[in-house]
């Protein structure tokens, strides 16, 4: 299997003891290793108001989890959470390294119109030219008009 690269933001009741924590993590870094993977980082950013109540609590207690790992380790870290009561929320997201490199944009004059190639450019200010409408055809009278008058 591949190894993929993952990040990790559990939310842990406000009130939890820095022991707690501890052994929180410690128990992810066991699921990342069982995993053939490896922690790169770990961010905790402490006990924090959040912008609406989940599930009575308006704080929590914010850890962010840096880790390479194969893909079946998300389903048990987020096994771990859901068994877990002291975590409120979680959030697993896969981080995708992007290696494309763009070409820098041509820097056109303020003002310049894009042209098409083989199109004239017109200004806001030009109308369309209007083409002259077809004269209607002469229509033939019929037998049937000569008897209404």
């Amino acid at each position: 299997m591949s190894v993929n690269t993952y990040e990790t933001v559990f939310i842990a009741e406000p009130e939890i003891p820095n022991e707690n924590v501890d052994q929180l993590v410690d128990k992810i870094k066991q699921l990342v290793s069982e995993h053939k993977g490896s922690m790169t980082g770990e961010d905790r950013w402490g006990r924090r108001r959040m912008a609406y109540p989940v599930q009575g609590f308006r704080e929590g207690f914010y850890v962010v989890l840096n880790y390479t790992a194969e893909p079946t380790v998300v389903s048990a870290i987020e096994h771990f959470f859901n068994v877990t009561d002291s975590i409120i929320r979680n959030l697993t997201t896969k981080v995708i390294k992007k290696n494309k490199k763009f070409a820098p944009r041509r820097e056109r004059p303020a003002g310049a119109a894009e042209a098409h190639p083989g199109r004239p450019v017109r200004h806001r200010s030009e109308a369309p030219k209007a083409s002259p409408a077809p004269a209607p055809a002469a229509v033939p009278p019929t037998a049937g008009d000569e008897e209404k008058k």
